[in-house]
């Protein structure tokens, strides 16, 4: 372990006779950090990037800071993060953008960008990659594009490598080697007193079981070594946009795709029910880790479709063609919401399709623009799972409501919505026999921001998790960032 070695004794001396305030704050990082590092201030003429560099996927989940650390150098972020502990200033962490809680990774304190931590490094063998937590998971893609090699990473652009990273991170990959959580061999952690560590699960044990899923509680992490392998020169894949009528038929499908694929696990599909004021439309998302066309992808063959875009491609040329970029046009506000079964069941699925026709029917009333419920088939990935905060040895299958609406009064309504769908769908759930709070929990990606720790995590690895947290931070500087509590 390494502590920030600048001269940050006439730093404390000016920490400890100054106020508490968001505005000092900046200016001590400002004077304190290297040329690598860049702070701006709102204003478009003082800094274009300060709108970028906070701009996130839910127009809701971005807030106005009072300045922006652009961190250039794990050095600087140590002595950023010494500087906000010290004052007790509020601060966040952004790599990406696309958390949709309000305060996850935004604040009106502090904002540190991690864009600049950018780096695509394959070792020489090929084996491992080093990737910056600020880069984008389909810039990684096509900078490993041709090498032969690729890793467990985001299914469509927009999500960056940082926080898919810490919350487990599901991928077209997961059914062959599981989450990106499972493939990661080290990281480069800052700890909140600014310490700066290798985790490994050989050396520190604790904390590298805390980052596997615990998200952002235990210091700023930069970047991550990964496991890289084999990537075929093109897959075969694309989405297919299907109007009400064919609903039932993609249901069906879906349902056999599920309890058909355990024999293909290089097959993957997203089937995204979708409510709007007109009704319940889907859109299913195809992968196939290889350029022909896979016989699961017949059971979709013959339904109507609004729009089909399957056909073999590049990877990362796949993965940018999946239209994320679309959505976000209209995500003026907006949040994730989750649970996750055991298998699925026609009933269940039967049971999502009654909730987005129950939604068509009052989103007028209430300014809303889309209910998605997205269903995630996988099948036994669990037995990749390695010693991890999230919990998924037995396979869970994540349901992931998103939902976007106009109008900030609007707010409370639809989340107040959303836990009430889930509350219904967990009770056809637990009729058929696919749900129980003691084994199935809540992916913290996905997850609103009022899930308690013990549904992200079950009560022991939430407990195990208490005592890191209150070994490594005991002053609970990461406390001042936004996030789940534990």
């Amino acid at each position: 372990m390494v502590r920030s070695s600048t001269a940050l004794s006439a730093l404390a001396v000016a920490v400890s006779t100054a106020s508490a305030t968001a505005s000092q704050s900046c200016k001590l990082i400002e004077n304190s950090v290297s040329d690598a590092t860049a702070v701006s201030y709102p204003g478009f003429l003082n800094s274009p990037q300060f709108n970028v560099s906070t701009a996130h996927w839910f127009q809701s989940s971005s807030q106005r800071p009072t300045c922006v650390v652009e961190v250039g150098s794990v050095h600087d972020v140590s002595i950023a993060l010494q500087v906000v502990g010290a004052q007790r200033t509020r601060f966040a962490v952004m790599s990406g953008g696309h958390a949709s809680n309000q305060g996850f990774s935004s604040t009106d304190g502090v904002h540190i960008a991690l864009n600049r931590f950018d780096q695509v490094i394959l070792s020489a063998d090929k084996k491992t990659v080093e990737i910056g937590f600020g880069i984008v998971w389909s810039d990684v893609f096509e900078k490993l594009e041709g090498t032969g090699v690729n890793v467990v990473g985001g299914r469509v652009e927009g999500p960056a490598v940082g926080g898919f990273t810490l919350g487990g991170g599901y991928s077209w990959k997961t059914n062959q080697y599981g989450l990106t959580v499972d493939t990661v061999v080290s990281y480069t952690l800052v700890l909140p007193d600014g310490t700066i560590t290798q985790v490994t699960a050989k050396d520190t044990p604790d904390l590298s079981f805390a980052l596997k899923g615990g998200m952002n509680r235990f210091g700023i992490v930069t970047s991550a070594v990964f496991r890289t392998h084999p990537q075929p020169p093109q897959v075969y894949g694309g989405f297919g946009i299907y109007p009400s009528t064919s609903v039932p038929a993609i249901i069906k499908a879906t349902q056999k795709f599920h309890d058909q694929g355990t024999t293909d696990t290089k097959t993957q599909i997203i089937t995204a029910l979708v409510g709007t004021t007109l009704g319940t439309e889907a859109l299913v998302m195809f992968f196939h880790d290889g350029p022909n066309k896979p016989a699961l992808f017949k059971l979709f063959d013959g339904i109507p479709a609004i729009l089909n875009t399957n056909r073999a491609w590049k990877f990362s040329k796949y993965v940018k063609s999946i239209p994320s970029d679309l959505a976000q046009l209209t995500n003026i506000r907006g949040a994730f919401a989750t649970f996750s079964t055991s298998t699925l069941t026609p009933r269940f699925l039967e049971a999502i399709r009654n909730e987005t026709e129950f939604f068509s029917g009052i989103m007028d009333e209430h300014g809303g623009i889309t209910t998605n419920y997205d269903i995630e088939p996988f099948t036994n990935y669990g037995r990749f799972a390695v010693e991890g905060a999230y919990p998924h040895a037995n396979s869970p299958l994540p349901l992931n409501l998103y939902f976007s609406w106009l109008h900030r009064t609007d707010d409370d309504f639809w989340h107040s919505q959303m836990r009430a769908s889930i509350g219904r769908l967990q009770t056809v759930a637990l009729g058929e026999g696919i749900y129980n709070t003691a084994t199935l929990f809540q992916y913290p990606n996905y997850a609103l921001a009022n899930a308690t720790s013990n549904e992200l995590y079950g009560f022991e690895n939430a407990a195990r998790l208490r005592a890191i947290r209150d070994r490594i931070d005991p002053t609970r500087i990461m406390n001042l960032a936004g996030g789940f509590g534990i």
